[in-house]
């Protein structure tokens, strides 16, 4: 199917590429019709902050809550308690209750708007909205903050807090993407030493984000889709989307080199790259997928967004690529490697012939007559070789049979034995005489070059298994030694960056109420009879025992719904949200504060807020992630067993993904929970790990682990199968792939690191986690590990029992619907993306 749709919009390039501009310009518009919208509520179904989220339904409450406005005199001006500061700021509040979509505004001299400091320097404007947070937008923030114009006027700093903040620090990321790009950009003109060819990945990567990008803004009008999820999206969409058309782009130049036709190239290498890119692409949206395990809607989202990133990425590289490839055609063929050494040395036999005065003719006469009399003596000695070949096959058909009769192993080997395999093994010298296990004997090096790049590196590896096997788990054990002290935490305003709204209001609240007044908890009770009003003694004994808790700095008057059955209060901690000692009272409050006091009167309280959510986020993360890891191990060793048809290879990939996975939790430990080098990266010093970044590292990674796994074993498994040598198709494989491999990751190791640039931590966690993964699967995992285990393997590698032989559907992944598997560039052509020299 591939092939033939790699024809179709070979032959139609520009009608696809039409179809593909529509469809980013319709998502575009849309757009800019309905807007991108993000919201960062956390809705934990089953627990009790949502219990406690929804009893508070019962009050009629605006549709956002209660935003803070800050209001802070500096030194040198008048306190807001004076006459002149009261004035200016009461007449920013009647201005600020004009603004659109705001119902209603306190001020601080109201005793229910919170207060003011005890020096009073620093007060809030509480802003009733009567929209979500979802539809809080930047210009709501900058309209209610442009309204407070006259307090501005009057010295006061005016800042923005809760959902405002938030909205207006949502920055753009296009540096972080263009970063990506130009590192990209310079990587794959050198790789490929042509800047058209440098051009088609970074183009097909780009309408496949643009297009991501839009949807993924358009799905936000339909669920809670967190900010960070579209720029993790970007993140890896770009990433996949260069990777894939990469990987397709160097398998067309081979192709073109090897004299097929634009169009034939084109979809053939549809049919073997393109379906291995569905392979990997697959892997990562089904590791994906696994994230719903996990009960949580955040985490669907934040599965989603990267989900749709990739499958388009996927449908631009099997429908925008090949027509890309058909308008461009032979501009994209690789240079000739000896074009201009040929040149020079025509040159120079010119220069000879003037001197000596023998022509060219001359020479190659008495050459001929030289290469006669050697070719006859050879194709005599051939000759004499082939008969006695031919008897010695007869004597051995022979003895094998008559072995066969007496139950001995036949000399010609094991019944479909490869005969490469059997070939190496009576060879006097091969593997069965010197005792490599590995199948590959060593070359004549008089009559071979030795290899160069990664086929050096592959042989050396190949000739020390054990050597480089203990080695590689060694470096990975180091870097994921941190990963056993990982806690999850989670974020609050303070660990935002300096000079956002976000952590001005933080800061200046935390500076004059406490860092408990950055998170507030609410504590919601519903009645079994309606109470009569505050004094009730249901509810008394409740706002007693609140106030008398350890870690309870205030606690607001019980308010009560119009039914007189639900009761709520606001309990201001002595801790910030995101200290441990927090989540600690969360938990004393349920567990012993709330059950002491309602005991014996019916009455059902829960703990809600902000800092209540995240602690049962990080519960039931911990208690899902068994079932999440276990669905992904699965899934992919599952797709590897259908792919390559070995048990052995499936199980090993899966545990090698682990390793690499492992280290990078542990440079998270190192870098964000402990702080190494935090500063380096813009960070003041050590920040909590959610518990939702490492599960959905764990789901990328395995699924961008696969990208390489595929490519690199479609290759060792295509060697093995055309000479049965396990050993030299290991070598010839990690050969082969080695350089794309690594080109692939150096541009997706560039593309995550310039994320790093963002203010969010959590994109930097992810920039930082998914970098250091795909690096070390690139070179430690693909370039040491995984040929060493191969290799230490041997024909183990490809065993498959009979049974699971006939259930397992044949989808030969490298083959290319011509019953060919990459062939190598003929004489004088360059090597996949070598363009400027050979494979290093």
């Amino acid at each position: 199917m591939l092939l033939a749709v790699g024809r179709w919009c070979a032959r139609r390039p520009k009608r696809t590429a039409a179809a593909w501009l529509l469809l980013l310009a319709a998502l575009a518009s849309a757009v800019g019709a309905f807007g991108m919208v993000t919201s960062e509520a956390v809705t934990i179904p089953g627990s009790d902050s949502q219990a406690a989220r929804d009893s508070a339904a019962a009050f009629a409450d605006p549709a956002s809550g209660r935003q803070p406005v800050v209001l802070y005199a500096p030194s040198g001006t008048a306190p807001l308690t004076s006459p002149g500061q009261r004035e200016a700021v009461e007449e920013a509040a009647r201005a600020v209750e004009r603004v659109d979509h705001v119902v209603a505004v306190t001020t601080p001299y109201d005793t229910a708007g919170g207060g003011l400091s005890a020096d009073g320097r620093t007060g809030r404007l509480t802003v009733e909205l009567d929209v979500g947070g979802r539809d809080i937008t930047a210009e709501t923030t900058r309209a209610v903050t442009d309204a407070a114009a006259p307090a501005t006027r009057a010295g006061i700093e005016v800042t923005a807090g809760g959902e405002l903040a938030a909205a207006a620090d949502k920055g753009s990321t296009g540096h972080s993407e263009l970063i990506g790009i130009a590192a990209a950009f310079v990587v794959l003109a050198v790789g490929f030493g042509s800047l058209v060819a440098a051009g088609v990945p970074l183009l097909t990567g780009a309408v496949g984000l643009g297009a991501s990008l839009c949807l993924i803004g358009l799905v936000g009008h339909l669920m809670d889709m967190p900010s960070a999820g579209a720029t993790i999206a970007a993140m890896i969409g770009l990433g996949v989307g260069i990777d894939y058309t990469l990987f397709c782009l160097s398998r067309f130049r081979e192709l073109l080199a090897a004299g097929v036709g634009v169009e034939d190239a084109a979809a053939r290498t549809t049919a073997s790259s393109g379906k291995a890119v569905v392979f990997a692409g697959s892997a990562v949206v089904a590791a994906l997928a696994g994230l719903a395990l996990g009960g949580l809607p955040l985490l669907q989202a934040l599965a989603l967004a990267p989900g749709i990133a990739v499958v388009l990425a996927m449908a631009a590289t099997l429908t925008l690529l090949p027509a890309v490839l058909a308008l461009l055609g032979p501009r994209l063929a690789p240079r000739a490697r000896g074009a201009r050494r040929e040149r020079g040395r025509r040159s120079g036999r010119s220069e000879q012939t003037a001197r000596t005065g023998e022509t060219e003719p001359c020479k190659q006469a008495a050459r001929a007559g030289r290469t006669e009399r050697a070719e006859h003596a050879e194709g005599t000695e051939r000759a004499e070789l082939a008969e006695q070949t031919g008897q010695t096959e007869q004597a051995e058909q022979a003895d094998g049979g008559a072995r066969q009769g007496q139950g001995i192993p036949s000399r010609h080997g094991k019944p479909g034995e490869p005969a490469a395999a059997r070939h190496d093994r009576a060879e006097p010298g091969g593997p069965a005489a010197t005792g490599d296990q590995g199948g590959q004997r060593e070359p004549d090096r008089g009559q071979e070059a030795a290899p160069a790049g990664w086929g050096r590196i592959a042989a050396f590896v190949a000739s020390r298994p054990w050597r480089c096997l203990l080695a590689g788990l060694a470096l990975t054990g180091v870097l994921a030694a941190p990963a056993a002290q990982l806690t999850f935490g989670q974020f609050d305003a303070g660990d935002k960056a300096l000079g956002t709204a976000s952590r001005t209001a933080y800061d200046r609240l935390a500076d004059a109420f406490g860092p408990g007044a950055n998170g507030p908890l609410q504590v919601v009770s519903t009645l079994p009879a309606a109470a009569s009003g505050p004094d009730d003694t249901r509810v008394a004994a409740v706002t007693d025992a609140l106030r008398a808790a350890t870690g309870v700095a205030s606690v607001g008057p019980a308010q009560l719904d119009a039914s007189g059955t639900h009761v709520r209060w606001q309990v201001t901690p002595t801790t910030a949200p995101s200290d441990p000692a927090t989540e600690a009272l969360v938990n004393r409050l349920r567990q012993e504060t709330l059950p002491g006091a309602t005991e014996g009167t019916g009455v059902v309280s829960h703990v809600g807020g902000v800092t209540a959510a995240q602690t049962d986020l990080n519960e039931r993360l911990t208690e899902r992630m068994p079932l999440v890891i276990g669905f992904v191990l699965t899934v992919a060793a599952l797709l590897l067993l259908v792919a390559f048809r070995s048990p052995v290879v499936a199980v090993k990939a899966a545990l090698m993904n682990l390793v690499s996975v492992g280290a990078s939790y542990g440079v998270l430990t190192a870098v964000f929970q402990w702080g190494w080098g935090a500063a380096l990266i813009g960070l003041e010093g050590p920040v909590p790990i959610p518990g939702y970044v490492p599960l959905l590292m764990f789901a990328v990674l395995f699924g961008l682990a696969m990208d390489y796994e595929v490519f690199l074993l479609s290759a060792v498994r295509a060697a093995y199968l055309r000479g049965g040598d396990n050993r030299g198709s290991v070598i010839a494989g990690l050969s082969a792939t080695g350089r794309i491999i690594t080109s692939a990751a150096l541009i997706m190791v560039s593309v995550f690191l310039g994320y790093l640039l963002s203010d969010d931590p959590v994109v930097k966690m992810a920039g930082i986690g998914l970098a250091t993964a795909v690096a070390l699967d690139a070179t430690v995992v693909r370039g040491v590990l995984v040929p060493s285990t191969m290799v230490l393997l041997g024909r183990a590698n490809w065993w498959l029992p009979g049974p699971l032989d006939r259930l397992l559907p044949r989808l030969a992944i490298e083959d290319d619907g011509h019953g060919e598997s990459a062939p190598p560039p003929p004489s004088g052509e360059t090597a996949p993306l070598a363009g400027a020299g050979s494979a290093s």
